[in-house]
């Protein structure tokens, strides 16, 4: 080895070993989101062999029977919203459905969303949340509400 090859080596191997540590710091860095896991869930699928028609009724008279009025709007036969409705003194929430399909099947995607209510109910917080499959314990009841819209769908007549 000259004399020349034998200085260069050094930053040659420091060089080497920064880059090693910058891609290996990177890899950790990525690697720990797979320990978060899949996002929760933000919506609840209904596939349905019958008519859009079929579906649009069915979806309506789910809402009704659980409870849930109908909040009337222009998109409200495709596209019902229920009317803002308390779970408890905890939130103020809204249940939507998107209903879409063909004359052989459809399909209902629900979702909703929902404000915390402060002061025992008097004050609403501005920030509007999507339900989703949590463990906070109030995501977890309106999704469990979300879940029993879903099955009376699936059920009805």
């Amino acid at each position: 080895m000259t004399a020349r090859a034998r200085e260069s080596a050094p930053g040659r191997g420091h060089r080497v070993r920064t880059l090693l540590s910058i891609l290996l710091a990177c890899s950790a860095f990525t690697g720990c989101a797979l320990f978060r896991g899949p996002a929760p869930a933000r919506s609840l699928t209904v596939d349905l062999p019958v008519s859009r028609a079929e579906a649009v009724r069915r979806t309506l008279t789910a809402f009704r029977e659980q409870g849930y009025p109908i909040r009337a709007t222009l998109t409200s036969g495709l596209q019902p919203e229920s009317e803002p409705f308390r779970q408890g003194d905890q939130a103020e929430a809204v249940f939507r459905a998107t209903i879409s399909g063909s004359a052989q099947a459809a399909r209902v995607v629900l979702s909703g969303t929902y404000r915390r209510l402060l002061l025992r109910g008097v004050v609403r917080d501005d920030d509007e949340k999507a339900v989703q499959a949590s463990d906070d314990p109030l995501e977890r009841r309106l999704w469990n509400r979300l879940e029993q819209l879903r099955l009376a769908i699936r059920m009805a007549p």
